[in-house]
This record gives structure tokens, C-alpha cells and sequence, in this order.
């Protein structure tokens, strides 16, 4: 398959807020730009099972993104433009997963959030193996990208409660639990252990703010 150049996206992240779609044989060609277990935890990330990794349907995501704009083609050199390109920044210089899921009294929808050093990325599956994304405002920051989440969900499900179960690689998962509780206050549990749980109830905002940075922080050789 010709080079795609992978620079950094940085600059793209912070002109982009719409949301974006790639179909399942994008996103394959996407991870397939990394390599090892990067590739491995993004295809698990995105539910892409192993089967579908195959050079046939990555050469068709690129040739989907090429018709799309998000590709250009000078030489054997392929170039990734957009939301096509941060996507791949994030994906294949990650730092962090967080798995997102947002309980509501009709059932459970489900998210993942991508953090690498330059780019973070806000990704929901859709139909046939979509997923839509939309990019965090690098002034904005992490931990206020996925209150926003929260606050979205809770205006259309007030009662509704929100999982957060965030991964560096190769360490184990944090849990984190969050519920509104009335007045602008949210209940709030950590959880390390089955059985075992840091609850404190009636948190102010700015308080949730700081666990959710905690909860998403990168090793500081990663944050540089």
C-alpha cells in the first residue's frame, strides 16, 4: 500500500468542531496505519474484529477517503486531509481509551473517548460499524469535552447515570461512576475492585471537573 504521511494534526484539531462519520472499511485503514499492539487496542476499541484487519478492506477505506476529499494522492505518497487526518493522529499516537457509557431509562449508549498528546477525539458507533467524531477544543480540555457529553445526556435524560472505564496502556482500568443529584451537585463513585468504592455524594461542578481530569490525565512524559 503507498505511504500515508501520519504528521501531527494538532494545528487541524483546533479548526475542527463539526461532527464527522467513517464507515467501517475507513476506520480499518485508519488503525491500520499503526502498527503491533496500538493496532491491536485500537481495532478493540472500535470493535473491528480481527477478520476484518485485511490489506482488501483497508485499500477500500482509502480509496473511500481519496472519493471523499480526505485523502490526496501525489506519487506513491497518499496524504491525509480533515477530520480523516486528526482521527488518525489520535488513534495512532494514543495515550489513553476511555470506554463511555451513558445509562439511560431506555437502555445504554455507548462511546469511546481517544487522547493522544496533540489530539483528543470523541468517537460514537452508529449502524454497520460507523462511528461519528467529534474533536475536543484543545483550549477547552479534556475533562470539560466529556462534561459536555454529560450535560447533553442529561438534558434528554435527566435521570440518567454515566460510566467511565479509562485505560493506559498496559495498566489496569479506572472505573468512575457519575450522577446528577439535584441543584447542580452529582454524586460521584471511583471504583478500583469489585465490592470496592470511593463514593462521595453532592460534589460541586468544579470538583467534578478535577476528578474528571484525574481520571483522564497522561503520564507526564506523555503530556510534554
Amino acid at each position: 500500500m503507498p505511504e500515508t504521511n501520519t504528521a501531527p494534526a494538532a494545528a487541524d484539531a483546533a479548526q475542527t468542531t463539526a461532527v464527522a462519520g467513517y464507515g467501517a472499511a475507513e476506520i480499518v485503514y485508519l488503525i491500520s496505519q499503526g502498527s503491533g499492539a496500538l493496532r491491536d487496542r485500537n481495532a478493540a476499541a472500535l470493535q473491528v474484529r480481527p477478520e476484518a484487519m485485511t490489506e482488501q478492506i483497508a485499500a477500500l477505506g482509502a480509496s473511500s477517503l481519496l472519493a471523499r476529499g480526505e485523502i490526496t494522492a501525489d506519487g506513491g505518497t497518499m496524504e491525509l486531509r480533515g477530520g480523516a487526518r486528526i482521527l488518525n493522529q489520535a488513534l495512532n499516537a494514543a495515550v489513553r481509551w476511555t470506554e463511555v457509557a451513558m445509562v439511560n431509562g431506555t437502555g445504554v449508549e455507548a462511546a469511546l473517548y481517544v487522547q493522544s498528546r496533540d489530539v483528543s477525539v470523541f468517537l460514537q458507533p452508529a449502524a454497520l460499524g460507523t462511528w461519528f467524531m467529534v474533536v475536543t477544543d484543545p483550549q477547552a480540555g479534556d475533562a470539560r469535552m466529556l462534561k459536555q457529553v454529560m450535560d447533553s445526556n442529561l438534558a434528554r435524560h435527566p435521570e440518567a447515570a454515566m460510566y467511565f472505564g479509562s485505560q493506559l496502556a498496559g495498566l489496569p482500568k479506572d472505573h468512575f461512576f457519575v450522577r446528577a443529584s439535584g441543584d447542580g451537585l452529582w454524586d460521584v463513585a471511583h471504583v478500583e475492585k469489585p465490592g470496592e468504592q470511593d463514593r462521595t455524594d453532592g460534589v460541586g461542578t468544579q470538583e467534578l471537573l478535577a476528578r474528571l481530569a484525574g481520571l483522564l490525565a497522561l503520564p507526564a512524559e506523555a503530556a510534554q
